[in-house]
């Protein structure tokens, strides 16, 4: 069963039962009021003693035994009045439809209503009240009009309880299928997203409802796979072209070491074409390493706690080990963010890498670390201001480093985790006008309140 039936059959379960229990209270406080109304009829017919005027005739309870003048019968100011004697006979005046009596009536003390029936099987409300001689006087009242009233209200109750469910059903349905159209828009849209694969086909859902907020929330995720698609396909395609350069190189120098073993002629440069094969295998290892973690989601980094003093003091020790003409000046803080330490490690060696690369022998690198930045001074040529928001594209190079040994993902690399621990990266003018200055901004605890950011500039903050 479709949702919109499900809920158009239970709307319709409520509404009915709604109406059967509204029906049935109406009936029985109906029924109530009409006996109540019936009883005190009965009772207002129960004259006290010394009601009549004394100047009246006063007739008597054995007067209904009597049989009247011709031509002036009793009058009856009920329909069925009986005396009940005390001897076990019973009168009534003539043309009364009797009342059934039962045994308890001939000994009523009180004034007592009953239901009973006439000895013609009709329903009545039957009073019983003692004249206090031993004598019970037995007056009645017809339930028929009563009856009658609660079987037209008891149709007409039945007929709105059924009406009132086929038209809540209905008014479920319609209602039902408009609240549901754009949920129906939406089941299309993913099926057809599903049949076709194209995460880019426009999800129309509009309103602040629940349905509205899905739509939204399902917009929002196929575009956040369709852009992560498109970096996955941006990275290939440039990852086929970076690496065809170096694979050529390598499969021709490995030609060449082929064609020197097969023909037996010996190469003079050997040794250094071994060399440039060991750096050209190196390279290509490294390449492989920054493009797994370029491929890597953000959502696959570790959230713990980590040390950025403890890591920056690891990068700074990594990068030293391998060049040993470079001086490191440091100044680290103890400070914690919440992310992947192996990934924040890389990040900072990276920043290490590209400043030793342009760095000249024998300079100073300076390195500094606080509460929610990483910055990493170098004594290079510098960047140019018009290539520092493009350095930190992939395989991006410019033209002074396409010399120098790298693959252009150093920095992207960097980037991509600034941004995955939810900061970003920038190049700043540095404070001795030399060189270049990079900027890591990771988010702590209060550091991003009210938009400032100590230790980066407006252009920096604007650029990213």
């Amino acid at each position: 069963m479709l949702l919109r039936s499900r809920v158009a059959l239970i709307t319709a379960a409520i509404v009915a039962v709604a109406i059967a229990v509204i029906s049935t209270v109406t009936y029985l406080s109906t029924e109530h009021s009409l006996r109540a109304q019936l009883d005190e009829t009965l009772l207002g017919g129960w004259p006290p003693p010394g009601a009549r005027p004394p100047d009246q005739p006063k007739p008597g309870p054995a007067d209904l035994c009597r049989p009247g003048p011709p031509g002036r019968p009793l009058q009856r100011f009920v329909e069925g009045i009986q005396l009940l004697k005390a001897d076990g006979t019973v009168c009534s005046p003539p043309g009364v439809d009797s009342v059934v009596l039962e045994p308890a009536d001939r000994t009523a003390r009180v004034v007592t209503l009953r239901d009973g029936y006439t000895q013609s099987g009709k329903p009545v409300r039957v009073l019983l009240g003692p004249l206090g001689d031993g004598n019970v006087l037995a007056i009645s009242r017809s339930l028929a009009e009563v009856d009658s009233t609660l079987a037209g209200l008891r149709t007409i109750l039945i007929a709105v309880s059924v009406l009132g469910a086929l038209l809540a059903a209905a008014a479920g349905l319609l209602l039902t299928r408009r609240t549901l159209r754009p949920m129906a828009r939406l089941t299309g849209a993913a099926e057809e997203i599903a049949r076709t694969h194209d995460l880019d086909l426009p999800v129309t859902v509009s309103g602040r409802d629940e349905v509205g907020r899905l739509g939204r929330a399902f917009a929002a995720m196929t575009g956040a796979l369709a852009d992560s698609r498109r970096r996955q396909r941006a990275l290939v395609t440039d990852a086929a072209h970076e690496l065809r350069t170096p694979l050529t190189s390598l499969r021709t120098n490995i030609d060449l070491l082929a064609r020197s073993e097969r023909t037996g002629r010996a190469l003079a440069d050997r040794g250094r074409l071994l060399d440039r094969l060991q750096v050209q295998a190196g390279e290509l290892g490294d390449l492989v390493t920054e493009l797994v973690v370029l491929a890597r989601d953000e959502h696959e980094f570790d959230h713990a706690e980590v040390a950025m003093g403890t890591v920056v003091r690891h990068a700074v020790r990594r990068a030293a080990s391998r060049a040993r003409n470079h001086t490191f000046a440091v100044d680290s803080a103890e400070w914690t963010v919440s992310g992947d330490e192996g990934a924040l490690e890389r990040m900072v060696l990276n920043l290490l890498d590209n400043a030793l690369k342009f760095s000249p022998a024998g300079s100073v690198v300076t390195v500094r670390s606080a509460p929610g930045l990483v910055s990493v001074a170098d004594e290079g040529p510098g960047i140019a201001p018009a290539d520092r928001a493009p350095a930190f594209d992939r395989f991006w190079r410019s033209p002074e480093a396409r010399s120098l040994p790298g693959s252009g993902l150093g920095l992207a690399i960097v980037a991509d985790v600034a941004a995955a621990h939810g900061g970003y990266a920038c190049f700043e003018d540095p404070p001795s006008g030399r060189g270049a200055l990079a900027v890591v901004r990771l988010p702590t605890e209060g550091s991003w309140a009210d938009g400032v950011i100590p230790g980066v500039s407006a252009k920096c903050r604007n650029e990213r």
